[in-house]
């Protein structure tokens, strides 16, 4: 019932609510905006980072293996174009196949490259290890390799090219073709060795799984000649590739260079190196996406924290104020000694009260208590005993009241009931109950039992009755009571038809 009373603070809490939700919702603000800034900030050390140094050390340590693991060839390659067994040999008027073959098949083996072979120029024969020899066709492309070695200038002793296993049909090399000249220095074949293509990609592909870095190479005029195994654009000009045609002719008139371009609306970060052995260039690339993708999977934890917190602010708040809510509220309308409604409370309930009785053709009656001779409570046992017996009665009264009912402190020891849907005679019969229960259970205060009475007067309120005008008659009654002895109740006069007019 107490419940169903709420006093006139809904418009205060209101605009509390709604502070609470535009301070929480700043609060969240200030948290995404902190938290992008960080993001954005991260963004922009991250791109610094991968161009001034990530990028650059990782093109450092691919070129070091290159040199390792593909100068090799090269060097071998020298090694046999200089070698005297192979002048001697060359020189012959007619040189016997066999010692070639093994010196051949000897450098496979020693350096574990897949071809070696040699060209005797006088006689365009090509010695392949453990093979017949065989005459090169200048008119054939596939010997085109051939023309271009002898073509080269003087200070250039050797080419490195992929081109197709002479002793593997269908199957590609990396080969490196050297001039061999004799001791005048005058050109009489072309030594060299040859490195299976899967096997230059493989180790692509293992510096791409280590560096986690795209890497390619292209040649001077710009097209790609060799990558890893999944790479798709072998063949094509560098300045057909997507967002490389304004940068291609710059990175390949310089020796190194760091650049950035957008390919497929993603910035990409470029490293680029001539390799002088090979006379390519090499191409690490770097997509800046997985780093952005992972600090931006942190953003949105961040901002996921940040709205917990705002909802958790924002629940503790509205709880917080919930319960102060209720404690103003409880404040405002019950009194704070004995709990029962107060005097406005009261007006406010009767008003409700009257009206909804009205609808409902049922009469509201009004009980108004008060506890005989309190005054003398008071003096003999002090204010404390007083306070206890006012609570004692409230106590008895709520054990007799029925829902819907309502009790009200109207000052000092004066209590007023609303009961509602009652009428005079059932309000009298309510009344007799609790007089009763009270002069049946004395109060234990301290060592001593006070025996508490009570008086009381009834009433019914009439058609848009106050309340004030409603307990004036029931105080009517109560002082008539008082009079005729106390510890009793009475009722009003009932209601004539000229007052109901009236």
């Amino acid at each position: 019932m107490m419940k169903n009373h709420m006093p006139r603070l809904q418009p205060l809490s209101r605009i509390r609510t709604r502070t609470l939700w535009l301070f929480c919702s700043a609060l969240f603000v200030v948290f995404f905006l902190m938290s992008w800034s960080s993001y954005y900030v991260a963004q922009r050390s991250i791109n610094r980072q991968i161009e001034e140094n990530s990028l650059p050390l990782t093109s450092d340590n691919v070129y070091s293996h290159i040199q390792r693991d593909l100068v090799q060839p090269i060097f071998v390659a020298s090694l046999m174009a200089h070698d005297t067994f192979v002048r001697d040999w060359a020189l012959q008027d007619a040189p016997d196949t066999a010692p070639m073959q093994r010196y051949l098949a000897e450098i496979d083996r020693r350096f574990g490259t897949v071809v070696a072979f040699f060209v005797l120029d006088r006689t365009r024969q090509l010695y392949l290890p453990d093979d017949d020899s065989h005459v090169i066709d200048v008119h054939s492309p596939r010997y085109a390799w051939y023309e271009q070695v002898k073509a080269l200038p003087a200070a250039q002793s050797y080419l490195v090219t992929v081109g197709e296993d002479p002793e593997r049909p269908g199957k590609f090399d990396i080969l490196i073709d050297h001039k061999v000249f004799d001791y005048q220095n005058r050109l009489i074949g072309v030594t060299g060795v040859g490195l299976p293509l899967e096997q230059v990609r493989a180790l692509i592909d293992s510096y791409q799984q280590r560096y986690q870095r795209t890497i390619y190479f292209t040649d001077r005029n710009g097209r790609i000649v060799l990558g890893s195994a999944s790479l798709e654009t072998i063949g094509q000009p560098l300045q057909a590739q997507p967002g490389m045609q304004p940068l291609a002719a710059r990175l390949l008139s310089s020796p190194s260079g760091s650049y950035s371009i957008v390919k497929d609306g993603e910035r990409v970060y470029i490293n680029a190196r001539l390799v002088p052995e090979f006379d390519w260039y090499l191409i690490v690339e770097e997509h800046v996406t997985p780093s952005h993708d992972a600090i931006f999977r942190t953003f949105l934890v961040n901002v996921a924290i940040a709205a917990a917190i705002t909802l958790l602010v924002l629940a503790i708040s509205l709880l917080t104020q919930g319960r102060y809510q209720r404690r103003l509220t409880r404040q405002a309308s019950v009194d704070p000694l004995t709990e029962a409604l107060n005097r406005r409370s009261a007006e406010e309930m009767h008003a409700r009260l009257r009206d909804e009785c009205q609808r409902r053709g049922v009469p509201l009656s009004i009980l108004v208590l008060d506890v005989d001779h309190f005054k003398q409570i008071n003096d003999r046992h002090g204010h404390p005993a007083g306070d206890m017996a006012l609570r004692h009665l409230v106590d008895r009264i709520r054990q007799h009241m029925r829902d819907g009912d309502a009790v009200c402190r109207w000052g000092g020891e004066e209590f007023v009931l609303l009961l509602n849907g009652c009428s005079q005679e059932g309000a009298l019969a309510l009344a007799e109950r609790i007089r009763l229960s009270l002069a049946q259970q004395p109060l234990q205060a301290g060592e001593q039992q006070l025996s508490l009475t009570i008086s009381g007067g009834i009433t019914e309120t009439r058609d848009n009755e106050p309340l004030g005008s409603v307990v004036q008659r029931a105080d009517t009654a109560l002082y008539a009571a008082k009079h005729a002895g106390r510890n009793r109740i009475h009722a009003a006069p009932a209601m004539q038809a000229s007052d109901s007019k009236s």
